[in-house]
């Protein structure tokens, strides 16, 4: 029992930091970038924080923990084209977004770049190849791809989230908290490229950088700290999420 309540304790910990930041993200986003720039507080609760950020690194700290510990190396044809063909598509659909940004659907942007793309592919997958098959640098023989993977995965992962979250609040609460409609590359205005791209760019981020840093306070903070931390945050958000509840019921 106090081994389940240590491990429960770690991991929302972990789930309440993502909440926090997910929340920053998300006002910090619509405070200076989206009009009317203003202060807005996100999500449904009244507390700083959004459990979809919170859930979505939880997830992604699970299923992406073996990719991460593998080495996956550039003389692998295989990491090496997946890596190579995950740079050249995200550097080229980002910068048609901003050379064209009214292009709404996937299927007019397939239309009309999509061979433009299935080109660059080609060619910048046949260099890198031709590249490190030739080179007699070791360094570079054995440079580590997995970042690229795990980039990819996190772009998957989250566009799928973030697809469910939107049509299950939609459903369920009759409330949209995001609007994708008139976005760059949207499907069903629940998803689109730029929150796509920078779910992806902040996620691959996190587990690299501030996932490390949460691991090691994890370990300095007794289990007696993190239980408390667990309850004092815990009970207030368990509350609101029951307020909120009851709203929508009645």
């Amino acid at each position: 029992m106090k081994k389940i309540s240590k491990i429960f304790s770690e991991y929302y910990i972990i789930f309440t930091i993502y909440c926090l930041i997910g929340w920053l993200y998300e006002v910090l986003w619509m405070w200076f970038v989206v009009p009317p720039y203003k202060f807005t507080n996100r999500g449904v609760l009244l507390g700083p924080f959004l459990p979809i950020y919170g859930f979505g690194m939880l997830i992604l700290i699970i299923l992406l923990k073996k990719l991460m510990n593998k080495k996956h190396k550039a003389d692998n044809p295989l990491f090496l084209s997946l890596s190579v063909a995950i740079i050249t598509t995200f550097s080229y659909i980002t910068f048609i977004e901003y050379t064209t940004p009214k292009i709404y659907s996937v299927d007019v942007f397939l239309q009309g770049y999509g061979i433009g793309l299935l080109l660059a592919n080609i060619i910048t997958i046949l260099l890198a190849n031709i590249i490190i098959k030739k080179s007699n640098n070791k360094d570079l023989k054995e440079t580590d791809l997995t970042i690229f993977l795990v980039f990819l995965a996190i772009w998957i992962i989250t566009t799928l989230i973030e697809y469910v979250s939107h049509y299950v609040i939609d459903k369920y609460t009759n409330k949209l908290l995001w609007d994708y409609t008139y976005d760059f590359l949207n499907i069903n205005a629940r998803v689109n490229w730029d929150a796509s791209r920078n779910f992806a760019i902040g996620g691959t981020f996190l587990l690299y950088t501030v996932q490390p840093l949460i691991v090691k306070l994890n370990r300095k903070l007794k289990d007696k700290t993190k239980l408390i931390i667990t309850l004092g945050i815990g009970i207030p958000m368990l509350l609101d999420f029951i307020f909120h509840a009851l709203l929508h019921i009645i």
